[in-house]
């Protein structure tokens, strides 16, 4: 913010050495030649807007604070603990689902091998497998049926890929902004001790010459005084100021370098601590995965020696022993029962897919990864930014001004606000008295 403000005020205070047709010739001013220079921050706590723009600092900041979104990486005990409790929940429902899925799957490949063998017993063929042998290639058949289901299954685990892809992006993002956050804590820490130390070392240099400055101006109260004693104590008086003056510009550069230093070190201690925490995140959702998939891949295992085939183009194939009009009949009896579980098993499975979503549901809420509110604060920044960048030019285009008008009486061409120069001329007393009049 200091520099900001030191840029700011140089483009508008050398406009001094350019401006003003009727300023006195620089050879008729005992100050044409000099350097002027001002503090620009001190100037800018003087304005008496300057309580309206702290204003809206301080709200930005706290908006910014706001959106923040918090982070399960930082997460306490009890937010580990409930996020613990609806992982099991989760681990729950898909084995209640496995073991559902299992057990329709047995029920309907009994109901169809019965009705296979009242078929046979029906139809009479002798050369056709009997009842035993049906029972015999359930696993087959049982790995027929289970293929329209792992089939939903597999769409199932892309879906859960992708919301674990969305948790990733909005833990990513939350981490950004609570690094961020803890960095900026930390410079502002640092820039008031700087400022703390400043103002002591102002009322040192003060009590330090304070003895020296009141003999001059008692000196100078005394009416015997002739005019080259009167020059000399003045003079005297604002070599004392210079000095001061000089001294606090010295060390407020050192603090701008320190400053500039820990914005440096803050940075990369970011980057570090935020590479760190995406290889955590995306550590865990890799696990996740695939434990999941490692589910999946056990509950839909293909079997062995199906009694009825599937063709290549994947249309079941009853064995060609049996009689044409037995085999249809057969055929007919699979298509119903595979297509009776696939319809039973996809509705387990969408009570599942709702039993998760809830939970998933949940889990946001419990990490306030809220991207509306988010969105909402960050437009409300944007327009408190804009309202505190247009007052601040106000402020400083009006102090401008007042220096300006300063620097012109004291015939000084050209004004500055970084670091005091050798020789400079501070005109932030003056310019300081003239802002505080605009008060009343």
């Amino acid at each position: 913010m200091r520099r900001l403000l030191a840029l700011a005020a140089c483009g508008l205070l050398a406009a001094c050495a350019h401006d003003g047709s009727s300023a006195p010739p620089a050879a008729a001013s005992p100050g044409a030649g000099r350097v002027g220079y001002v503090r620009m921050d001190d100037l800018v706590k003087k304005h008496p807007l300057y309580g309206q723009l702290a204003q809206y600092n301080d709200n930005i900041a706290a908006l910014n604070l706001s959106a923040i979104v918090p982070t399960v990486l930082a997460a306490g005990p009890d937010l580990k603990r409930e996020e613990a409790r609806l992982e099991a929940q989760l681990d729950a429902a898909a084995k209640r689902t496995d073991a559902l899925l299992a057990a329709k799957g047995k029920s309907y490949q009994d109901r169809e091998n019965a009705a296979i063998a009242a078929a046979l017993r029906s139809a009479g063929a002798p050369s056709g497998p009997s009842v035993a042998g049906i029972q015999s290639q359930m696993e087959g058949t049982a790995k027929t049926q289970a293929a329209g289901a792992g089939a939903q299954a597999q769409r199932d685990l892309d879906a859960y890929r992708k919301q674990l892809e969305a948790q990733d992006m909005a833990q990513i993002t939350a981490a950004q902004h609570t690094l961020a956050a803890r960095a900026d804590r930390t410079y502002r820490a640092k820039a008031d001790e700087l400022n703390a130390t400043e103002a002591s070392l102002s009322l040192l240099l003060a009590n330090a010459d304070a003895a020296e400055r009141l003999s001059l101006r008692t000196r100078l109260s005394s009416l015997a005084m002739d005019d080259a004693a009167r020059d000399d104590a003045n003079k005297a008086l604002a070599a004392l100021d210079r000095k001061e003056a000089d001294l606090l510009a010295a060390a407020r550069n050192r603090d701008a370098q320190t400053l500039a230093a820990l914005q440096t070190q803050l940075r990369g201690g970011i980057e570090t601590d935020l590479h760190k925490q995406v290889a955590q995140i995306q550590a865990r959702s890799v696990a996740r995965f695939r434990e999941r998939a490692g589910q999946l891949q056990t509950q839909f295992a293909p079997g062995s020696g199906p009694l009825i085939a599937t063709s290549p183009n994947g249309a079941p194939q009853v064995s060609p022993n049996l009689p044409p009009a037995l085999r249809a009949r057969i055929a007919q009896l699979h298509a119903d029962y595979t297509q009776a579980f696939q319809s039973d098993a996809k509705a387990t499975i969408a009570d599942f897919q709702k039993t998760r979503s809830d939970l998933t549901r949940r889990y946001a809420q419990l990490t306030g990864t809220d991207a509306a509110a988010t969105q909402s604060a960050q437009l409300e920044i944007r327009s408190l930014q804009k309202k505190r960048d247009d007052l601040y030019g106000q402020m400083v285009a009006q102090i401008d001004r007042e220096v300006k008008t300063i620097a012109q009486a004291r015939g000084i061409s050209t004004v500055v606000s970084t670091v005091a120069p050798a020789g400079g001329v501070d005109l932030t007393g003056d310019a300081m008295k003239d802002i505080e009049t605009l008060h009343e």
